[in-house]
Order: C-alpha cells, then sequence, then structure tokens
C-alpha cells in the first residue's frame, strides 16, 4: 500500500478503536455546547436602535437636551399618524375619527390632534392666510345671497318651500351662468344626496349634512396633511420594544383601508426605529442566506471539494451559533451596528477553515496516514490563525475603550466571534473528518529546489514598490476629502415608509423628528425668536404659543361683515327635481355633478328631497351663520383661552418653547449642519435631534481616532512579538496602508461618506488585513523564494478567503438598511484591494529586502 492510499484509508474502521475517543468526545461537546447556544439566543435575542444608548453622552448639549424634553416632553419618543388626501373634509373626518380610536387605547398616553380641537374650529378663519381669505370670501360673496333667498323660508310652516327655493337658486344660477354660485350648489347638493345613501361599514365616512364651512374654504390644488402625535412608552423588557405600539396602530389604520382617497401613514422616531430594526433584521437575513449560497459557489469552483465544503460550511455555522450566544451573554442584546456582525462572521470564520482545509490537503501524501496529517497541519496552523484571529479580534475591539458603545459592542462581539470561528475550525472540521472521511489527496510533484530566475515579479518587483508608490500619492489625497456624515437617517432605508413620511411633512413644515427646539423665557421673546426664524431659508416653519393666536382679524372681520349683510337675492322662479335634473345634463356643469345625485333627482320622491334638502343643507347652513354671528362677535382671543392640551405644548409658568423645522434634507449633513447653524444663530440655546446627532458625530469621531491608534499599537505590538525579522512587521503594514487610502479615496469619489456604522471599517482594514500578512510573510520565510511562495497552498488560500469575504461582505450590498449597506461597500473594496496588495507589493518588498540583504 502506497503513503497515498494508506491516507485515505477508510476512517470508519478506527472509530471504536482508543485513538477515536477524542473525536466522540469532541462531537459531544460540540452537539452539547449548540444546543445550548441555540436555546438561549432564542429566549435572549433582541435588537436596540436607541442613539442615546449607542454613544455615551456625557456634556453640557446633553444637560441642555434633557432640560428642553423635561420641560415640555420628548418629542422623540413620539409616534406620528400623518392623514393626507384631495378632500380637505374627508381628511378632516379620517382625522376625528382616527383620534377618537387611539384615545380609546390604554396603551396610548397622549393622543394629540390640533385640527379636532374645538377652539381651534372656530378660530379657524382667521388663521388662514391673506390669499386662502380673499378666495373664501369670494366664495361667500357669490353664494351667500342665494343661500340667504333659501333660509329665509326656514322658520315658515312649510320648510319645503326652502328646499324648493335652493333648488330654483341653483337652476338660475345655471342659467345665468354664475359658475362660482352654480359649482358650489352642485357640490351641496352632491353631498345632500350622499347623505341618502344607506350606510355599510363601522366606520362609514359619508358625509352627514353639507359642510358649507369646508365647502366656501377655497380650493386647495394640493394634498391636505392632518397630523396626529401619539406618545407610547415602549416595553424595554420585549425584545422589540416598539413591536406592540407599532401592530396596535397598524391594526387601527386598517380599518380605514376602504377609503381609497385617503392615505395614513406613520412616522415619527417610534416608527423609524421599529422599521430600522425590521430592516436591520431582514437585511441579515437576506445577506447571511447570499453570503452562503455565494461560498458554494467560491469554494466549489476555487476547492472542489465536497468534503472540505461540507465541513468548512458545518464549521462555519456551529461558529456562528456559539458567537451568537457568547455576544448575547457580553453584552445583552444586539444593536442595528453590531447584529451586522452575524453576516461579517461567516466570510471571516470560513478562512480559517479554508487555510487549516488546504494544509490538510497539502500535508496529505507526505505522511504514514490522517492523523499524522492532521497532527502536522494544526501544529503548522494553530500559531498563524491564532495571530489571525487575535489581530482580527484588536481590530473590533479598538472602538472597546471609546464612548461609542455601539461599536464598542460590535467590537466585544466580534471579538468573541474570532474566539469562537478559531476554536470551531480546530474541533468540528477534524470531527467531521473523522465522521465523513478525509479528502482525497492530489498527486503532489514535490521540487527540490525553486529558482527565482526569470519569474515575473523578480524581473518587475522594483516596477510594482514604483506603482505602489504612485497609488499611495494619489490616494491620500483622495482620502484626506473623505468626510464623516453623522446623520442616522443616512443608516435608515429610504423605501422605508417611516422615512419617506418624514421627508414629506417635513417639506410642508408639520413636524419632523428633526425639529430644533427653545426655551424662551417670555412669550414675547418667542414671538420675536419665530419671526426671525420664519424669515431662514433653512426653516420651513417655526411654532411657538403665539402661532395659535389669529393675526390680522379686526380686518378680516370687517370684509366678513360686509359679506354677511349683503341683501339676500330675488326670489327664483320655482323648478321640480326632475326638470332641475334635465338641465343639468344639458349644462356645461354636468361634469361636477355624480351620476349618484342625477338619479336620485329623477328617481326619488319629492317630498323625499325636500325633506333631505332641508334637514342636510339648510340646517346646518343656519348653523354656519350663526357660528359667523358668535365668530364676530367673541372678543379677540388671548394666551388665557388658548386650550390647556394645546398651550401646555408650547408655554408654561418658567418658559415659552418654540419650535423650528427643517426645509432641507436632513440625511445631507451640510444642509443639516446649515439648519443647526441658522437655528442657533437666532438662538444660542437651541437643542433637539440635530444638536444630539452632531455632538455624537464628534465623539465618534473621537472614538474612531481613539480606535484606530489602539489597533495600530496592539498589532504592531503583536507582529513584533509574532514575527522573527521585525522589519517585516513594517512591510506588512504597507500593504494596509494602501488599503486603507485607496478605500477611502474610491468611497469619496463614488460619493460615499464614513458614517456611524461604516466608520468601523478603517481600524477593522488593520485587523483583518494583517491575516493575510501574517500568512504570506511566514510562508515566505519558510519557503525562501518568490516561486515556491507562489507555488504553495498559501496564495490559494489568500485568494480564496478573500472572495469568500467579498462573497460575505457584497452580500450586504443587498441590505435595505444603509449604514449595512455602506458597511458591505467599503469592505468589499477593502478586501479586494488587500487580496491585490498583499500578492502584490508584499512579496515585492520581501524579495527586494532579501535581494538587499544578499
Amino acid at each position: 500500500m502506497t503513503l497515498s492510499q494508506h491516507s485515505n484509508s477508510d476512517p470508519h474502521t478506527k472509530r471504536f478503536t482508543l485513538q477515536s475517543w477524542p473525536y466522540w468526545i469532541g462531537l459531544l461537546l460540540i452537539c452539547i455546547t449548540t444546543y445550548i447556544s441555540v436555546i438561549y439566543s432564542q429566549k435572549h435575542f433582541s435588537v436596540d436602535s436607541d442613539l442615546n444608548h449607542l454613544v455615551k453622552q456625557d456634556a453640557p448639549w446633553r444637560d441642555n437636551l434633557d432640560k428642553t424634553t423635561k420641560a415640555f416632553g420628548d418629542s422623540e419618543s413620539s409616534l406620528v399618524v400623518v392623514v393626507s388626501g384631495d378632500d380637505r373634509q374627508q381628511v378632516q373626518q379620517i382625522t376625528e375619527s382616527l383620534t377618537n380610536d387611539f384615545s380609546k387605547q390604554p396603551s396610548f398616553k397622549d393622543v394629540f390632534a390640533p385640527s379636532t380641537l374645538p377652539w381651534l374650529k372656530q378660530q379657524a378663519l382667521w388663521f388662514l392666510s391673506d390669499q386662502e381669505f380673499k378666495s373664501f370670501t369670494q366664495n361667500l360673496t357669490s353664494l351667500m345671497p342665494r343661500l340667504q333667498r333659501a333660509s329665509m323660508s326656514q322658520s315658515q310652516i312649510d320648510p319645503d318651500l326652502s328646499a324648493q327655493q335652493l333648488l330654483a337658486q341653483l337652476n338660475q344660477a345655471i342659467e345665468s351662468k354664475d359658475d362660482n354660485a352654480a359649482r358650489l350648489l352642485i357640490q351641496a347638493l352632491n353631498q345632500v344626496a350622499d347623505s341618502t345613501q344607506p350606510v355599510n361599514h363601522q366606520q362609514d365616512t359619508t358625509t352627514q349634512g353639507v359642510n358649507w364651512f369646508s365647502l366656501l374654504f377655497p380650493e386647495d390644488k394640493h394634498t391636505s396633511y392632518q397630523i396626529i402625535s401619539i406618545n407610547a412608552e415602549p416595553d424595554r423588557s420585549q425584545k422589540e420594544p416598539n413591536r406592540f405600539i407599532m401592530e396596535t396602530a397598524q391594526n387601527i389604520i386598517r380599518q380605514y383601508n376602504d377609503v381609497s382617497s385617503v392615505q395614513i401613514r406613520l412616522t415619527g422616531q417610534t416608527a423609524l426605529d421599529f422599521d430600522e430594526i425590521k430592516d436591520a433584521n431582514h437585511s441579515v437575513k437576506l445577506a447571511g442566506t447570499m453570503s452562503l449560497i455565494g461560498l458554494i459557489v467560491v469554494l466549489g469552483f476555487g476547492i472542489r471539494s465536497l468534503r472540505i465544503i461540507a465541513a468548512s460550511y458545518v464549521a462555519v455555522i456551529v461558529g456562528l451559533v456559539w458567537t451568537l450566544a457568547l455576544g448575547l451573554w457580553l453584552v445583552g442584546n444586539y444593536n442595528t451596528i453590531s447584529i451586522v456582525f452575524l453576516v461579517m462572521f461567516i466570510g471571516l470564520g470560513v478562512d480559517f477553515s479554508i487555510h487549516f482545509c488546504l494544509r490538510i490537503r497539502e500535508e496529505q501524501g507526505l505522511h504514514a496516514n490522517n492523523q499524522a496529517t492532521l497532527l502536522t497541519s494544526i501544529r503548522e496552523t494553530l500559531t498563524p490563525l491564532s495571530l489571525c484571529a487575535l489581530t482580527s479580534a484588536i481590530g473590533f475591539l479598538g472602538f472597546s475603550p471609546t464612548a461609542y458603545t455601539g461599536l464598542a459592542e460590535l467590537g466585544i462581539i466580534s471579538a468573541a466571534g474570532m474566539l469562537m470561528g478559531l476554536v470551531a475550525t480546530f474541533t468540528v472540521i477534524p470531527v467531521f473528518f473523522f465522521l465523513f472521511g478525509y479528502p482525497k489527496s492530489k498527486p503532489k510533484v514535490m521540487e527540490q529546489k525553486h529558482s527565482d530566475e526569470g519569474y515575473w515579479l523578480v524581473e518587475h518587483h522594483k516596477l510594482v514598490i514604483g506603482i505602489a508608490l504612485v497609488l499611495l500619492v494619489i490616494t491620500g489625497i483622495g482620502a484626506s476629502q473623505m468626510k464623516f456624515d453623522f446623520s442616522t437617517l443616512v443608516l435608515k432605508s429610504p423605501k422605508s415608509e417611516s422615512v419617506n413620511t418624514l421627508e414629506e411633512i417635513q417639506q410642508q413644515g408639520l413636524t419632523s423628528s428633526y425639529q430644533m427646539m427653545m426655551l424662551a423665557k417670555t412669550p414675547a421673546q418667542a414671538q420675536q425668536w419665530q419671526q426671525q426664524l420664519a424669515k431662514l431659508p433653512e426653516v420651513s416653519n417655526a411654532l411657538s404659543i403665539n402661532s395659535f393666536l389669529p393675526q390680522d382679524r379686526n380686518s378680516k372681520l370687517v370684509t366678513l361683515s360686509q359679506v354677511m349683510n349683503r341683501p339676500a337675492s330675488p326670489e327664483a322662479k320655482g323648478i321640480t327635481p326632475i326638470q332641475l335634473a334635465q338641465n343639468l345634463e344639458t349644462s356645461p356643469y354636468k361634469d361636477a355633478l355624480s351620476s349618484h345625485t342625477l338619479n336620485w333627482l329623477k328617481t326619488a320622491k319629492e317630498p323625499e328631497i325636500y325633506q333631505a334638502i332641508s334637514l342636510q343643507a339648510l340646517q346646518p347652513l343656519a348653523q354656519m351663520q350663526q357660528g359667523f354671528m358668535q365668530m364676530m362677535q367673541a372678543s379677540p382671543a388671548t394666551l388665557d383661552d388658548i386650550p390647556t392640551q394645546l398651550a401646555q405644548r408650547y408655554y408654561n409658568q418658567d418658559y415659552a418653547l418654540v419650535v423650528a423645522y427643517p426645509s432641507g434634507d436632513m440625511r445631507d449633513v451640510k444642509q443639516l449642519n446649515r439648519f443647526i447653524d441658522a437655528v442657533q444663530a437666532v438662538a444660542p440655546n437651541a437643542t433637539g435631534r440635530p444638536v444630539a446627532e452632531q455632538q455624537v458625530g464628534k465623539i465618534i469621531t473621537q472614538a474612531f481616532i481613539q480606535a484606530t491608534c489602539y489597533s495600530l499599537a496592539l498589532i504592531a505590538l503583536v507582529l513584533l512579538f509574532a514575527l522573527k525579522h521585525k522589519r517585516d512587521v513594517v512591510l506588512s503594514f504597507i500593504p494596509l496602508l494602501l488599503t486603507t487610502l485607496s478605500t477611502m479615496a474610491v468611497a469619496h469619489w463614488s460619493g460615499f461618506s464614513l458614517n456611524m456604522a461604516n466608520i468601523i471599517v478603517i481600524p477593522l482594514i488593520f485587523g483583518l488585513g494583517v491575516d493575510n500578512g501574517i500568512h504570506i510573510v511566514e510562508r515566505f520565510r519558510e519557503v525562501g523564494s518568490v516561486k515556491a511562495f507562489y507555488s504553495s497552498s498559501t496564495p490559494k488560500a489568500a485568494i480564496l478567503s478573500s472572495l469568500t469575504t467579498i462573497v460575505t461582505f457584497g452580500s450586504l450590498l443587498l441590505a435595505d438598511h444603509r449604514g449595512m449597506f455602506s458597511i458591505g461597500f467599503l469592505l468589499t473594496i477593502a478586501i479586494g484591494f488587500l487580496l491585490i496588495y498583499s500578492l502584490t507589493v508584499l512579496p515585492a518588498l520581501l524579495f527586494s529586502v532579501k535581494k538587499n540583504n544578499e
């Protein structure tokens, strides 16, 4: 029997010998620990997206923010329901119904919709802009004389006469081609006809009576918006604290799905956080699945050994399960940044397996049996792979001593993952090969001596080094222009409803999670700030307690009084409903008439039509007229008149709150900075989420510098002890420096910035990149020549491990979560550059040094 044949003998014949017991014990321990890890993870897994938990915040700006939120509530914890549509009246009705539904839920402590407050409804006319009030009075001037003529008979014994006169006035408006009056009266008639339809839904929004006030309002050619603000405390004991809030809100909204003309959406910090966690979980599952599929392709083409691929897969999956549980045990829960390591582990963990399995294959045929092959492979790879795990862990742990707890937790989980990946490699793979057999060895042609003469890298090593120096300068210039984007919005999916809705209502100046808040000492100072802020291009709207006191009331009152006192129109000639329907069908106003109204006029009995008009049109008309009279006779509103539910949000015994909403894109850090600077130029104490993110960004930038310095120092220290030739430490860092600068330069030229998630990539490049350096330097020193180095398994292992890592990180490019996407983008570029520089520049440098020493 040859050595090759003996090395591939069936392992099943030795399973129950004394030599097999370590494998069976190992299998038992692997099964037990994996089972415990799965149970523990299922019970304790959760994801936290709270910005306050990601970064330690202990500074005056934090005290200022806490002071403001303590005085007027924490707007960041709110859920915002946005009701929008083209029909202003229907939007208002849905808003009122939703407010009532939300208020019935005990978990929602504060449900507030300004548009539903009776006091604001009473004052609505005075809050119209000059152009809107002008349009309103024009409609009133056109319609009121005709309505007065119809209402003059309302108090008589026979109210049908008033209804008949209203129809007659409509017919007269058609004949005289009074367009405005004709169309307004037709709309009123449509509402009366609609009120006669049967109610088929518990949440029916059919108009019950003519809303004359809304009818007379200027036609809004734009979408009408209403806001409902809800405060609900998330249950932190749950894996997803905001899930119950969101599901409850969505169940309420779902009852209105049949109202197609109105759109109801959710935003606010609660919705933003919930969507981010949902996108993060979905992205991790998708990226993880795609990376596992990608590994099959890469390993299949690169190794072409089913047993090695299967063994590597099992080792990665077991290590991933261990890491998931150990990470939860160490830090308590994952955050939207640290959870990305579950995908990253697949690419990093398989690197250990590839190097180990390829070394086993390389050693096959050189030893008497598989046991000897395994022991030699473990002995030859344990030190370099342990060094790789250690340096990778150091790269991840760089953020641990900093104030950036989000990445510090990622570092702790990742360092634990490196340990678990290493343990899984040296336990799972031997057990797997013991159970299912070792991979078949390939015939090996052994060369006694390798000559570098004529080899391409030897001939052109100076050119390679020269090109590297040129790239160092060019990429250094590009990398120096890389900026840091502190906005958390850039981490969220632009496809999510909460983000899209937030941007939409910000542009409307309605509300925003990125509002700036400032405390004025008096309402007068608040009004002054509000007026100054309203003039700024960076501000879409500014509110204070003074915003709820009507402006220009006296001049509007005079105009309204003149319109209301206009004489009634002459009495019109009577007409039957059928005759009116015939006239409407041939009139230019047919398009304004609904088909249901036309059919109703033709088929309904006349007494029923007159009764419906009397109840649904003339009685609301009398109520509107009475409301106008009360409005005109009422005294001007003061601060004391504003309802407590509204006033307490902007004014208390200590301060008057001013709120400024942004007009720009808060995902653009330049616009966000301009908004902050512009508002703080008016009110230096202005605070809010924009300021918090800006200041947190400064903390993260400082943490990034600290983490990079820590990583470099510790990795260099490890290499000084690990590498025999101390100058190899410097040589190993040159490809890492080139990779870092190239990655940052390409990212900048591609329009990317560093953000709160992908900032870990830079120190990580050194932690991960030094792995290739260790393998390459150790093998180069072992074989002693460039050609022998390229003929060994190390370059192939480096290529395969880099490709598997690229596949894993590249799968993050499918993520909806923009933070994960940016990590995947930068790491994919980085690993690609690292592979190229490690297999070209580093060997060229090693050969150059070797040649000079000779």
